[in-house]
This record gives structure tokens, sequence and C-alpha cells, in this order.
């Protein structure tokens, strides 16, 4: 669904964003909190916002972690 967006323009690939924590509101449904690439954004937040996890799900495109964050049976596969 994300890729057919992207080649028919209704999706782009512009900056990155880093997921700063995890929230949940009043009934259970998942947002991820935010921090923009873009600096400062126009509203209260200073640079951050809250995505939906659907949001999240169709604009990710790559994710970076420490490798001390890895469970140690994934890094043994990786072998790190």
């Amino acid at each position: 669904m994300r890729q057919q967006a992207f080649d028919n323009y209704l999706t782009e690939d512009d900056h990155g964003m880093q997921i700063a924590g995890v929230a949940r509101d009043q009934t259970g449904n998942k947002f991820y909190y935010i921090k923009n690439s873009c600096g400062l954004s126009p509203n209260d937040y200073k640079g951050f916002f809250y995505a939906s996890e659907a949001f999240v799900l169709y604009k990710t495109t790559l994710i970076m972690i420490n490798k001390n964050a890895l469970p140690k049976d994934i890094a043994k596969k990786l072998k790190m």
C-alpha cells in the first residue's frame, strides 16, 4: 500500500523522524511521540508531535536502533 502511494505521488520520503516515546489514548489506541527532523514546528510542542500507529506503519521506510537494544537471540543470528 505504501509503495503504491509513493508511486502515485500520494506520499513521499522527504525527511527523518525519531520515535521518542509511545503513549495510548483513553481507549487504548497506540500513538508515537515523534521528534520531527524539520525542527521546531508551528505548534506548542517544540518540534514534537503525536502520530497514530497507522501513520507510523504507513510512512516508515527505515528503522534504526542501537545494537545494545537488540534481543540477544537476534544479535546472535546477526553475528553481533
